[in-house]
């Protein structure tokens, strides 16, 4: 008895997974860990027949002295245990790399049918090559019991779920393959090396490579081209077995995607666990048909929002299923109104875009009182109508109250008053924000109207079994709403600057001898980052009023809904950080990569 195997897992298998385990444990939702589970009962079943076969047959042996001779059909427990540390490891790489997917954006629209079809040959031609192999006997034998067990299973798997693997991006499923069976391989040599288990060279191929022997041919510059063949063999088992778990977990998603797809069309969702399940069992059976539309307002939606909106795309990629496709779509539409009323070429352009826009929200609400449609005025505005009509279409009108909708076109008609103001009046201090009590006006129409739809939308999916305050919820999120609002406007004051607007009330520029004409002659100057610090204290102020609340909402969106407004108020932080250099730069200011997922992981904690 020997513990050579429980030492190579000590110092490999465990640590990686462990360490993967603590990365990723703030973000496990019950998917990933129903995923896990499942894949990992998954990978136990199909790997032991195989298993046992190649100890029995001597082609697989572990030295009597490197385990406890603990065995299942002939396995030793070590190696069972290697069969579950190596899923996981596998299957935490691909969550954390997915983690960020809308799931549903990349449901196929159209047949990939010659991608599957080569895919399938090639696969096919890797099984004959495997029977050959095998049948062959001799130096294939191990190679050939490699691909006649594995090929199976990746055609069914390719056949089932090759349109959704062909979809997703290459950085959600490449790195989960490469990387494990990479740091397999280094496992692997070291584990060959001390004798932890051993391939019967009978059942290996003999080949020379540039006419030097692969059974050992060192070089000074790669630690992999000292392998031996055995070790090659091994490669390719990592790869293959790494490649078969992660079509799996595809295949897992694949399924949830259809199911996702049918709640948004629907609007009905899941009221229970069993019932997701169901629904997931049903969309892989009878997949829904997919309709190209809605798919591309989602993708655009998405696109949007991780170019325009970093902490919202943070905050919605921690949110799951349905709600988070509510959420995008929600984020969406805000941000094309006030995109479109900011790019105006005039005040009338802008004027007509709010116009539309209620125009469109009311056909939406009271289509019997819809009024007739008004012809765009140039060939330019018609593209942008067409996005304004799809971001209102998009609304979940039915799971979410509607005036703030139009409170936030309030909001943007006060934007207005900045460019209906002469220069003659701006250079009085006549602006939109005089006061204090303005500032909250608009930041509660901004931006408080923006909570109250996040609030009602978590509310109708999540409170089914968790009751809270509504009222109390709500005031919070009001609070919530402004506070962030503040940190937008502390960010922007030179950009907004850059199209005549000031923000920071009048009456706070007076004391101190300044007036909004002096903010936009100098938006950099020390006086700007005087009243950055003081709207930014005012943020922190209503931050520490309303964070309480946070606690009280139901344990699927506490995280991310208290990790949303950390990253905004992390902005915050960085801006004082930056003092003296924050408003310098004329791009918008973001949090860098690595403080991100920081804030992302203590926030979820």
């Amino acid at each position: 008895m020997g513990v050579q195997y429980l030492l190579f897992h000590c110092t490999y298998t465990i640590p990686a997974a462990a360490l993967l385990t603590i990365f990723y444990y703030p973000f496990f939702t019950r998917r990933d860990i129903c995923k896990i589970t499942f894949l990992n009962i998954l990978a136990v079943t199909a790997t032991i027949p195989w298993d046992s076969y190649l100890i029995r047959h001597g082609i697989w042996s572990y030295p009597p002295d490197a385990t406890f001779n603990r065995t299942l059909y002939d396995i030793p427990l070590e190696e069972v245990a290697f069969f579950v540390l190596q899923t996981s490891i596998t299957s935490l790489v691909y969550c954390i790399c997915s983690k960020a997917l809308v799931l549903p954006m990349h449901l196929p629209v159209r047949p990939v049918r010659r991608a599957r079809d080569l895919g399938g040959l090639g696969l096919v031609v890797l099984f004959a090559i495997g029977m050959v192999c095998f049948v062959s006997g001799g130096g294939g034998t191990y190679l050939g019991l490699i691909l006649i067990w594995a090929v199976p299973v990746v055609i069914l798997q390719w056949m089932l779920v090759s349109p959704f693997i062909v979809s997703l991006p290459w950085k959600a499923t490449a790195p989960p393959i490469v990387l494990p069976t990479v740091y397999l391989w280094i496992a692997d040599r070291s584990a060959m090396a001390a004798g932890v288990w051993s391939i019967e060279s009978a059942t290996q191929l003999g080949v020379h490579v540039f006419g030097l022997e692969i059974e050992y041919t060192p070089c000074p510059f790669c630690c992999f081209c000292d392998m031996n063949l055995r070790t090659r063999r091994e490669m390719l088992f990592f790869l293959v077995t790494n490649v078969m778990i992660v079509f799996g977990l595809v295949g897992f998603d694949y399924a949830c995607a259809m199911a996702e797809y049918t709640t948004i069309c629907t609007g009905v969702a899941p009221s229970t666990t069993r019932d997701a399940v169901k629904g997931v069992l049903q969309a892989l059976l009878h997949p829904p048909a997919i309709q190209a539309s809605g798919i591309t307002d989602l993708q655009q939606a998405v696109a949007r929002l991780h170019e325009k909106s970093q902490s919202m795309f943070v905050g919605s990629a921690l949110f799951q299923g349905p709600v988070r496709v509510d959420l995008i779509y929600v984020y969406s539409f805000c941000r094309v109104i006030d995109d479109l009323i900011d790019e105006a070429e005039d005040e009338g352009e802008a004027q007509f875009w709010i116009a539309e826009c209620r125009r469109c929200l009311d056909a939406r609400i009271r289509p019997q009182e819809q009024p007739p449609s008004p012809k765009p005025r140039t060939p330019y505005n018609q593209a942008k109508q067409h996005l304004l009509h799809r971001a209102v279409a998009t609304l979940p009108l039915s799971r979410m109250p509607t005036q703030p909708l139009y409170d936030l076109l309030k909001g943007f008609e006060m934007d207005l008053a900045f460019t209906t103001a002469s220069p003659s009046a701006k250079h009085k201090g006549h602006f939109p924000i005089a006061t204090e009590p303005d500032l909250d006006r608009y930041a509660t129409y901004v931006a408080s109207t923006v909570a109250e739809l996040v609030l009602d939308l978590l509310h109708h999916h999540y409170n089914r079994s968790h009751l809270y305050d509504r009222e109390a919820m709500a005031h919070a999120g009001r609070q919530m709403g402004k506070a962030l609002q503040c940190v937008n406007i502390a960010r922007d004051i030179h950009r907004d600057a850059a199209i005549g607007r000031v923000y920071i009330p009048t009456t706070w520029l007076a004391e101190t001898g300044l007036t909004p004409a002096d903010i936009l002659q100098d938006p950099r100057s020390p006086a700007a980052y005087a009243m950055q610090g003081r709207l930014l204290d005012k943020a922190e102020g209503l931050y520490g009023q309303a964070r309480g609340a946070i606690e009280a909402l139901p344990p699927g969106v506490r995280g991310p809904v208290r990790t949303t407004v950390e990253s905004y108020m992390e902005i915050g932080r960085y801006l004082r950080e930056r003092r003296g250099e924050s408003l310098q730069t004329a791009r918008k200011t973001r949090l860098p990569v690595g403080r991100r997922v920081r804030v992302a992981w203590v926030g979820m904690w």
